[in-house]
């Protein structure tokens, strides 16, 4: 009798289990090539009706789409394999092994995936109505510093600095703009087609991890996230000016538990605390700051996507979202200063699903998936109001 009643503590404990954690589930990667139905069909939401007519994306190496290729700064360039290995098995720029959480997001309304801006020649007569990539990999927030930045070791071209960030994205958007409104008939239209379009910003892991390297000897953190919130709600003010009316801001994720911050910090196997604490130092502010911005600017919608929660879910219970590895790259590094990409032309781990991270700093297309599908409908991680609703509003 007592073996019984405890086989049926231990399935009731599991049924516990399964129904407390039914916000995380194992959901595959859908396929490269599918539809916008099939996609949605994949994610249960056949019922939900997208009209977005353009995306837009602005940041750093997490979902930049192939703008280093352009920059010319062999350094910081992903376009060689293994990077894109499942992305039809073609690098593009892409910091990881397939999409980004962009591309993800871009499939599931049903547009192309937004092209890299730089990859757009002055030539081209017809700028695309459905979006672009404006995202640039080891970029951040700040560029003041720019100059004085040129001075440490790990800095690899200044150039490359002064035009890709997010300042210089936006003032690529403003190009945009005036390019991009011929083609409607009316201002109004123009300004219409700019409020239901998506504008998706994911910008700050570069000025908390690698640019603070060089920084900390002249700020505090107190007051360097104080610098970096100023910034951003200057950018993001422009954006509402040019017309952003949709805009998604990502808070800064667990950076301290990147591989690459794990293998070489100050705590050995565990994650850099210093360094999450300073992502939470930021958070905290950016939190503020797009309510502030939302109660301010008439007509405007901020959806916080929490970057931070969503690792942090998966760091706590990793197989539940079909992990077994997340502390170390999936493909082969090799050290050079703080950027350590993957060795070009070799061969990364054959479960690529089953690490959180591609290579020692970016997600791996599993984890850029998670993210996509988490912001769509869960409000924990999605504030004050999901993706979806944010696309219906």
């Amino acid at each position: 009798m007592k073996i019984i009643n405890c086989i049926f503590i231990f399935f009731l404990l599991l049924q516990y289990q399964f129904f407390s954690l039914g916000s995380a589930d194992v959901v595959t990667v859908p396929p490269f090539i599918i539809s916008k139905k099939s996609i949605l069909k994949y994610l249960s939401l056949e019922n939900i009706n997208f009209d977005v007519p353009a995306l837009y994306v602005f940041g750093d190496s997490y979902v930049d789409a192939g703008n280093n290729n352009y920059v010319h700064v062999p350094q910081i360039e992903r376009n060689y394999t293994p990077y894109g290995i499942d992305f039809g098995g073609k690098p593009t720029g892409r910091y990881t092994n397939g999409r980004t959480v962009a591309d993800f997001i871009a499939q599931i309304v049903g547009l192309p995936f937004p092209p890299p801006v730089l990859s757009l020649s002055k030539g081209d007569k017809r700028i695309p109505q459905t979006g672009i990539n404006y995202a640039c990999g080891f970029t951040g927030i700040l560029e003041n510093f720019g100059k004085l930045f040129v001075r440490h070791p790990n800095l690899h071209n200044f150039f490359f600095h002064i035009i890709c960030f997010l300042k210089e994205q936006v003032d690529l958007f403003e190009s945009t703009t005036k390019g991009l409104q011929s083609q409607f008939q009316s201002k109004e239209s123009f300004s219409r087609y700019l409020s239901k379009s998506l504008f998706f910003i994911n910008s700050v892991a570069y000025d908390l991890d690698i640019e603070w390297d060089g920084l900390r000897y002249f700020y505090d953190e107190n007051y360097y996230t104080q610098l970096l919130i100023k910034d951003l709600s200057k950018h993001l003010q422009r954006l509402y000016q040019l017309g952003a009316r949709k805009i998604v801001v990502n808070n800064a994720s667990p950076i301290g538990c990147q591989p690459h911050l794990i293998s070489g910090g100050r705590n050995g196997p565990e994650c850099d605390y210093l360094a999450n604490n300073r992502a939470l130092l930021f958070n905290k502010r950016l939190t503020n700051l797009l309510k502030d911005l939302q109660s301010t600017l008439s007509g405007s919608k901020f959806v916080l996507g929490d970057l931070y929660k969503i690792f942090q879910d998966v760091y706590a219970s990793p197989t539940w979202y079909g992990f077994t590895d997340v502390r170390s790259s999936c493909c082969t590094e090799i050290d050079k200063g703080l950027t350590k990409p993957c060795l070009a032309n070799v061969a990364p781990c054959k479960d690529r699903s089953s690490h959180v991270f591609f290579d020692p700093m970016h997600p791996s297309e599993s984890m850029h998936f998670i993210w996509a599908r988490r912001l769509l409908k869960d409000s924990s991680v999605s504030s004050p109001i999901n993706l979806i609703q944010l696309i219906q509003s």
